[in-house]
């Protein structure tokens, strides 16, 4: 593993935290590979050549706030030219209907580095469910 290839990828997810508080879809999607393959909570099954600016625009105009992302247990892997990392992450805010979201969801993320550029190819982000209801656990203490 490489310190600087971590320092790297933690950059990268710290700037998407923020740029989610201040409602800019634009710095949050900076990271994303032109080549993104997508395992969304929300939405289809598989997002593939998907304009990742587009998508998180229309996801942060769902909210009347800025979005709260709090990454909890971030760990990173990087080698040479290859990395990932998986960690918590809690969604807060208030949506347009005044409803007020506050979920944590478990997500993994793959890079790639092209040059000295490292770029989110591979992103999965998942919710645990309950196999007697079949519904999906959101909350709960970690």
């Amino acid at each position: 593993m490489t310190a600087d290839g971590e320092r790297q990828v933690r950059a990268i997810l710290e700037t998407r935290t923020r740029a989610f508080g201040r409602r800019d879809a634009a710095t949050a999607a900076a990271g994303y590979d032109d080549d993104l393959v997508l395992y969304d909570v929300v939405g289809s099954f598989v997002r593939r050549g998907e304009d990742p600016t587009g998508r998180l625009e229309r996801w942060i105009a769902s909210y009347r706030t800025g979005i709260g992302h709090e990454i909890r247990d971030l760990e990173v892997t990087a080698g040479a030219d290859l990395a990932f990392c998986h960690f918590l992450v809690r969604i807060s805010g208030t949506m347009r209907d005044g409803t007020e979201v506050g979920m944590w969801v478990r997500a993994t993320t793959c890079l790639r580095r092209q040059g000295d550029a490292w770029t989110i190819v591979h992103e999965h982000a998942s919710v645990p469910f309950d196999a007697d209801t079949g519904h999906a656990v959101l909350r709960g203490e970690l």
